[in-house]
């Protein structure tokens, strides 16, 4: 059995070398199959549980089946997935990396005060829950934005209007 100080140095270095997973088609597939498998466990009076061959076995909670419901959801999806541990800590090159953003745009969030940082040194360190906290407000932002777009469209007649495509003829 490891203690919890042994399972988070082995957390820490898993995460330092995390590389995201190329998974195939099939995976992709069996992702889905779990994914069902998962939603029917949420929705269900019975407990999920995971089994070995060899007979051990444990029953999963509802937040580690949402969990991997999620992750399962992503597979599906086709997006590549990183399991990191809240604390993590990044650089900025990771961090704009994981944010799909050159790291310039990074630094000047965190000049900005959008994203907190620390410095290491003269090195900057993001955190990764601050990471997942401000890309889950720039998400909300944007649905909101886009929310607000599609309601004045609606509203001034543009998916009622004839559509009209390449040059007009004369």
């Amino acid at each position: 059995m490891m203690t919890r100080t042994t399972a988070s140095r082995k957390i820490d270095k898993l995460a330092r070398h995390a590389v995201p997973a190329v998974l195939s088609f099939d995976d992709r597939q069996m992702a889905a199959q779990l994914s069902d498998l998962l939603l029917g466990a949420a929705g269900g009076p019975g407990r999920l549980c995971l089994a070995r061959g060899d007979g051990y076995s444990i029953a999963l909670s509802p937040a580690l089946v949402s969990v991997l419901e999620t992750v399962a959801e992503m597979v599906t999806g086709g997006a590549s997935v990183t399991v990191l541990p809240s604390h993590t800590e990044l650089t900025t090159q990771e961090a704009a990396d994981t944010l799909n953003v050159s790291r310039q745009y990074l630094v000047r969030l965190i000049d900005r005060g959008d994203l907190p940082s620390h410095k290491v040194g003269a090195h900057r360190r993001v955190r990764a829950e601050d990471l997942a906290a401000y890309r889950h407000r720039r998400d909300q932002a944007r649905r909101e934005a886009l929310d607000v777009l599609a309601a004045d469209a609606q509203d001034a007649g543009g998916y009622d209007a004839p559509m009209n495509f390449g040059p007009r003829r004369r």
